[in-house]
């Protein structure tokens, strides 16, 4: 396909805003330009800061923004239920749905869904739900995400987590040397720089991974979405009086906390307090379950009750999320087990996101003491430059855990300044693993894993994510449908794919993965690579210089008509010549000709 532009599309210009320290991001922003330059659509990238980024999505400020799905065990209800949350990209994106669909309605069927517990009414309206947002042509899906994984040979029995976000480590084992484990672990995409104050119920800066090895939940998130138990060793769910529901956990006994508190009721209820007190439950709302949750007790034989309101699916599958339902030591907390959720709330003071801040009017926050929680690792130090990243790390086994005890010993974070220090670490082997998207270029991860496949052992994930360009409904001219779709048949996904990612990545079409719950449906038109189609869409008018492929078909079909129709006439006028009508019957024996 020819690079030059088609001046006789529709001149458009659009918003295109990034994030500047996402090395994905960077490496295809060239490409989307240089394919909608081919329609005359002018991109104006903007590369933005984490905290500029976040204020032009909550505020609508772009027509094209790159982003990705939650992934597991997110998708679909949750992430789909926090496009009623105007924080959110989603909400903002998709302010002015085409007719006759609009959000509110969108929005009221993904709150519908959720209520259902019948398995092939649920795969129904799923499929209804998801054929609805694909049609409207709001999302441009690129890749699915594979997290890489590169770890030196010298451990083994790593796997891979069935979830985003989270890097499990208590199944490592040492086959060699130290039994101390280093790591350039992904932060968001990029570069780590650090752990934030490792708080459970709050979110960004804390680091997902991080939370995870430190903190647990009721339930844990299994290998294709079983849910096992944790902290509760079983549970049992009733129907009551109002058309809720209720689940009783019995609670997992001989369990402490990294500084020795034990796990109980008390300390389950406490967490819940804090994190679903009236004055910050806000901050949560993306979650079904925070909206259809009126209680949450202890009995007298110390087992968990949560009572809903009504009917929710998705309720265990919520509770096994990294944060915010997870458990801090009651130690940690300001006055203990008498902090108040209103006075002495967990929350740390301007945490929680530009768009909450006004929660702060009416809580509290006295944050945590220290963190600790009940996971296979524990917190130990902190090495912070003056510029407040972490340089260093260090987390040590919880030896006392109640699962697996690690083969780790002490869990060292090191901070890197680019992806070609990561690599030259690992090669040297003073690094033993870097984990997630950011430490290493996708070129740098199929480098590694042809030439030092002696060394190093390269994995990685099932499809987890898929990237995404979001298209804003409620700026123009993304607000126009038409322009929606010539975006997304206009952008040569496939070929930048390969170049840009060496092959590890695939092109999607669609906004979920499919082996996400419920999403395995098969969605039309297909949102591929199509020039002609888009150009059809957006350059319907032809310049009086210039004459596109169709008309010059048209030209040749009616030449070649006009010249047959002259050799007909020809021939027709030298047989009447000769006696011969051309139109005469015919009799038995004889031919026209």
């Amino acid at each position: 396909m020819s690079d030059s532009i088609n001046k006789n599309c529709r001149a458009l210009t659009v918003d295109f805003v990034l994030r500047d320290d996402d090395p994905e991001m960077a490496a295809v922003e060239d490409d989307i330009r240089r394919d909608l330059l081919k329609l005359n659509i002018q991109v104006n990238t903007r590369m933005l800061n984490a905290s500029d980024y976040g204020d032009a999505e909550r505020n609508g400020d772009f027509n094209l923004l790159f982003t990705r799905t939650w992934g597991a065990p997110y998708d679909p209800h949750t992430y789909l239920n926090s496009w009623a949350i105007p924080a959110h990209v989603e909400y903002a994106a998709s302010a002015q749905m085409h007719p006759p669909l609009t959000r509110d309605d969108f929005l009221a069927k993904v709150k519908n869904v959720q209520r259902e517990s019948d398995p092939s009414k649920l795969q129904q309206q799923w499929t209804e739900i998801l054929n609805d947002i694909h049609q409207q042509a709001i999302f441009l899906p690129l890749w699915g995400t594979r997290i890489p994984y590169v770890v030196s040979r010298r451990l083994t029995d790593f796997t891979p987590s069935p979830q985003a976000f989270s890097y499990p480590l208590e199944s490592v084992r040492i086959v060699e040397g130290s039994a101390n484990v280093t790591i350039a672990p992904g932060a968001g995409g990029s570069l780590f720089e650090s752990v934030g104050p490792m708080n459970p119920h709050q979110y960004f800066p804390n680091q997902l991974f991080a939370q995870a090895w430190l903190y647990e939940g009721l339930v844990a998130y299994g290998q294709d979405g079983e849910i096992l138990p944790a902290l509760a060793t079983q549970w049992s769910t009733e129907e009551i009086e109002g058309g809720g529901q209720r689940v009783t956990f019995v609670l997992r006994d001989n369990v402490t906390f990294h500084d020795g508190a034990a796990w109980n009721c008390a300390a389950a209820k406490l967490n819940f307090d804090h994190v679903l007190s009236d004055s910050v439950r806000e901050r949560h709302g993306y979650m079904g379950l925070t909206a259809i949750l009126k209680s949450w007790s202890c009995t007298d034989a110390g087992e968990f009750v949560l009572e809903t309101s009504e009917p929710f699916y998705p309720l265990l599958q919520e509770l096994t999320y990294i944060r915010p339902l997870t458990f801090a030591s009651p130690n940690a907390f300001a006055q203990g087990l008498d902090s108040h959720p209103d006075q002495h709330n967990s929350c740390n003071p301007g945490d929680f996101g530009s768009s909450w801040t006004h929660l702060e009017e009416e809580v509290t926050c006295a944050g945590l003491k220290y963190p600790a929680g009940t996971g296979p690792f524990k917190y130990v130090s902190r090495v912070t430059n003056d510029d407040g990243k972490d340089t260093q790390v260090v987390f040590a086994r919880h030896d006392t855990y109640w699962g697996t005890v690690p083969g780790i010993e002490n869990l060292i974070i090191q901070a890197y300044d680019s992806t070609e220090d990561v690599e030259a670490a690992l090669l040297d082997g003073t690094l033993d693993m870097a984990l997630g998207v950011g430490p290493l270029t996708a070129k740098q991860v199929q480098a590694l894993k042809f030439s030092h496949s002696d060394v190093l052992d390269v994995r990685h994930s099932d499809v987890l994510q898929h990237a995404l360009v979001v298209m804003n409904t409620g700026k123009s001219p993304t607000d126009e449908i038409a322009v929606r779709r010539a975006i997304t048949h206009g952008i040569d996904k496939n070929t930048f794919i390969q170049n840009e990612f060496a092959g590890l990545e695939q092109p999607v079409a669609q906004l979920l993965p499919f082996t996400a719950p419920y999403c395995n449906v098969d969605l039309s038109p297909k949102w591929s690579y199509d020039f002609e189609k888009a150009q059809l869409i957006n350059c319907p008018v032809e310049s009086d210089n210039s004459l596109s492929s169709g008309a010059i078909a048209g030209i040749a079909i009616g030449g070649l008509a006009f010249v047959a129709l002259l050799i007909f006439v020809v021939r027709l006028v030298q047989a009447e010549k000769q006696g011969k009508p051309v139109f005469a019957p015919s009799t038995k024996g004889e031919s026209n000709m």
